[in-house]
C-alpha cells in the first residue's frame, strides 16, 4: 500500500493526475451547481413564487 503511494508521487505520474483531477473537479462542481439550482427552482415553483423570465431580461 505505501508503495501504491509513493508512484502516486513520481513526477511521470503526477503529469497526468493533475490535470485529470481538475477535469473530475469541474464536471462534479458544474454538476452539483445545477443541481442545486434546479432543488431551488422546484422549491420556489411549488411554493409559488417563482416567475419565470423573459430571455433578455
Amino acid at each position: 500500500m505505501i508503495d501504491l503511494l509513493r508512484s502516486f508521487a513520481d513526477p511521470s505520474v503526477i503529469w497526468v493526475l493533475i490535470p485529470l483531477v481538475a477535469i473530475i473537479g469541474s464536471f462534479v462542481h458544474k454538476g452539483l451547481k445545477l443541481h442545486y439550482e434546479h432543488k431551488e427552482r422546484m422549491a420556489r415553483i411549488e411554493y409559488g413564487e417563482y416567475v419565470e423570465q423573459e430571455p433578455g431580461d
